[in-house]
């Protein structure tokens, strides 16, 4: 959180460019007032550093085609013949998106899916595949796949399926980071200023907090102060923005008195 600027307030408007509930994102950002409405999640600004489309299929022709005709897409991209070889060099944080295939040698392509998903990274799944079996696609596509694409397939269709993956990966990496951000921030706040945060983002006033914690409205307002100042906000609606990022299981981890805990 360091790289925060200390005068940085939240922006009522929680809702990035593409429409996604998150806060402190390049889009929210002051110099991106003047970019077109258009192009998000897809515009350069919401691009990572480390963003790949990675490729995993053991047809060494294919895969020799497709690195050739991504790259000529624009994008940095890596191939790989089988899962395995994906694990080992997988980046710590890698976003992006997986073109892969279903039957693999080792690991299979489903197997590799759930990997990604376990393991929270903002990589979406698109699956190429010569196998024309509905049941096999539609489990493909219930576990979270983005896109299914059979083989043979034209370029249109597979410059396609990457955007809309790519679109779907920055979503991901865009909200993980938020969120994450969002929890160091109330992370901040002791049990007490919790407390009091969670009642001001339900609108109660100062007196009412008074009168319910048995403390003084001075001690109220200085224990405001504090909230206001530790979550980098300037509004009650804006208390409540951040704390509604976050679910109760979070606030029930946080509190470390549970006589504190909200029932």
């Amino acid at each position: 959180m360091s790289d925060i600027p200390e005068n940085t307030k939240w922006s009522l408007n929680n809702a990035g460019l593409c429409g996604i509930r998150t806060f402190l994102r390049p889009c929210q950002s002051p110099e991106a007032a003047s970019l077109p409405d258009s192009g998000f999640p897809l515009h350069p600004i919401c691009k990572p550093d480390n963003e790949t489309v990675y490729i995993v299929d053991d047809d060494e022709a294919f895969l020799e085609e497709a690195v050739e005709a991504v790259e000529l897409f624009g994008h940095r991209v890596r191939g790989f013949r089988s899962g395995n070889e994906l694990r080992e060099i997988a980046e710590d944080d890698p976003t992006g998106c997986l073109l892969l295939d279903i039957k693999l040698p080792g690991q299979d392509g489903i197997s590799i899916h759930e990997w990604i998903v376990k393991n929270g990274f903002a990589l979406s799944v698109i699956y190429v595949s010569g196998t024309q079996d509905v049941g096999t696609v539609a489990h493909c596509m219930k576990a979270g796949a983005v896109e299914f694409i059979q083989k043979p397939f034209g370029e249109m269709a597979l410059r396609n399926a990457i955007h809309i993956g790519i679109a779907q990966s920055r979503k991901m990496r865009c909200w993980s980071q938020s969120t994450q951000l969002v929890r160091a921030l109330v992370g901040t706040l002791t049990p007490t200023e919790l407390l009091v945060a969670q009642m001001i983002a339900k609108g109660f006033p100062t007196k009412s907090i008074a009168s319910d914690m048995d403390r003084s409205e001075n001690t109220v307002k200085i224990h405001r102060h504090r909230i206001f100042s530790k979550l980098k906000v300037n509004s009650t609606a804006s208390v409540a923005n951040i704390l509604g990022q976050l679910d109760e299981a979070h606030f029930r981890s946080t509190f470390q008195n549970a006589d504190l805990a909200p029932a």
